[in-house]
């Protein structure tokens, strides 16, 4: 199929999810925690969307938030326990929590704290490769940070929402998920995509398994996290 027919396919498909699906709020992470950085806050939601679904995502997130006291504690959870309070079933908890933890960590040394807000003042392209480089970032949540909490142009795919568009001919099936991100990007204007993304998110929403809906879920930690001290300075 041409890059002319597939981008006919995409047009058609989006052309039919707005009159199918109501495409999420671009702020449907929810309102950061008071005192915490939004882009962190966004970094982490991400990372809870990504190979999962945006209700998934804010019901982990919501365990997470109970369970600990910022995101610079969530820094130093364990990987396994990180993946307890995702929920019984999380898609690719261990991973997800292993990698979460990792790009967490390696912010807070960068910036010597947990905290992302200079990439608002950086260029996109700049702030995109900032997030991209930082261990155990999947490219669809480095994409879906730009987009959302950055301003700037992206298309975030992950290997679900690849294949729902190859099955539908609207990114080529054999290609990568970095290809199909970057002619989606060149397909896309940069005031299109994110429409497109919420609405895609939107379908997914729909296709997506559940999950069970407290496992993990535990008391509020006012202080430690497997015996390590909430405000230190030191590294895990």
């Amino acid at each position: 199929m041409s890059a002319t027919d597939r981008t006919r396919e995409l047009r058609s498909l989006l052309f039919r999810l707005r009159k199918r699906v109501k495409p999420l709020a671009p702020g449907h992470a929810g309102a950061p925690p008071e005192g915490t950085d939004p882009v962190v806050h966004e970094l982490v939601y991400s990372f809870l969307v990504w190979e999962a679904s945006a209700p998934l995502a804010t019901a982990a997130l919501g365990r997470m938030r109970t369970a600990v006291v910022d995101y610079n504690e969530l820094r130093v959870c364990y990987p396994l326990e990180l993946a307890s309070l995702m929920g019984e079933g999380y898609p690719l908890a261990v991973e997800r929590a292993t990698r979460l933890r990792a790009a967490l960590t390696e912010v807070y040394r960068r910036e010597h704290g947990t905290m992302l807000g200079r990439l608002i003042d950086l260029p996109k392209r700049d702030a995109r490769a900032y997030l991209e480089a930082l261990e155990g970032v999947p490219p669809f949540v480095a994409a879906r940070v730009v987009l959302l909490a950055l301003g700037g142009h992206a298309v975030p795919l992950d290997a679900m929402l690849h294949g729902m568009l190859a099955a539908e001919e609207a990114v080529e099936p054999d290609g990568t998920i970095i290809d199909a991100m970057g002619w989606l990007e060149r397909t896309l204007r940069a005031k299109e995509s994110e429409e497109a993304y919420l609405l895609l998110e939107a379908w997914r929403k729909r296709k997506a398994p559940k999950v069970g809906p407290t496992a993990g879920a535990g008391p509020k930690r006012s202080s430690k996290v497997q015996g390590r001290s909430r405000g230190s300075e030191t590294e895990p």
